[in-house]
């Protein structure tokens, strides 16, 4: 879905988030996060968390309920989980990934991953997919405490203005981030739950498809 008032022929730069935007891995990462809540004494279902999930992932525990004491420990319950459910998981990419990838990569854009993940997990997992054509491993960066942190190194990295490089991000904090720091933002949900709260953030776009960056573009 088109913004007809944005333009973005500035724009040089396209940088992703990689689990639920690339890969199908959503409802896995659903499960790391309620098995780690579990492991506090804290239920929930998978399907509100698809629905209200948000970043830093230490803000959501605490509005279900769970106080964090030790951010150290948390992360180690979170990474068990992770191997568990999710790194062993190979989720599939979405079916409108590799045509639009091509199809960026033959105009010259720079395209990138930006995560929180760890960065020798998203380049092992690029690698595995076949995907260095687009995400060469010096434009995958992940591991950082936040998604402001991330964009201000990206913007740096990749040697572009604020306003050249466009975020894609499937939750509100990303949108939000991508505000901050003076990058263009578009919102993809690939779960019908959580389309309202990204149309609430006013992105710049909201993608129905990855497949509309490329008539947005």
């Amino acid at each position: 879905m088109k913004n007809a008032m944005q333009n973005l022929s500035k724009i040089k730069a396209i940088v992703f988030d990689w689990d639920g935007v690339i890969v199908d891995s959503m409802p896995m990462a659903a499960l790391v996060i309620q098995a780690t809540a579990a492991s506090y004494g804290v239920q929930i279902s998978v399907e509100k968390i698809l629905a209200t999930y948000f970043q830093p992932k230490e803000a959501f525990y605490k509005s279900i309920g769970i106080e964090i004491k030790d951010f150290n420990e948390l992360d180690k319950r979170q990474a068990a989980n992770d191997n568990k459910y999710l790194f062993n998981s190979h989720p599939s990419l979405f079916s409108d990934v590799l045509r639009t990838l091509q199809k960026l990569k033959d105009r010259r854009f720079i395209l990138g991953v930006g995560t929180q993940r760890n960065h020798d997990n998203i380049q092992n997992e690029v690698e595995m997919r076949g995907l260095q054509a687009f995400f060469p491993a010096e434009n995958l960066f992940g591991g950082f405490q936040t998604k402001e942190e991330m964009l201000i190194f990206l913007i740096k990295k990749m040697d572009v203005a604020s306003d050249e490089l466009i975020y894609i991000d499937d939750l509100p904090s990303g949108i939000t981030t991508a505000r901050k720091v003076g990058a263009k933002s578009a919102a993809i949900s690939r779960h019908e739950s959580g389309k309202a709260r990204l149309k609430a953030e006013r992105p710049d776009y909201f993608l129905d498809s990855l497949s509309d960056l490329l008539t947005i573009l």
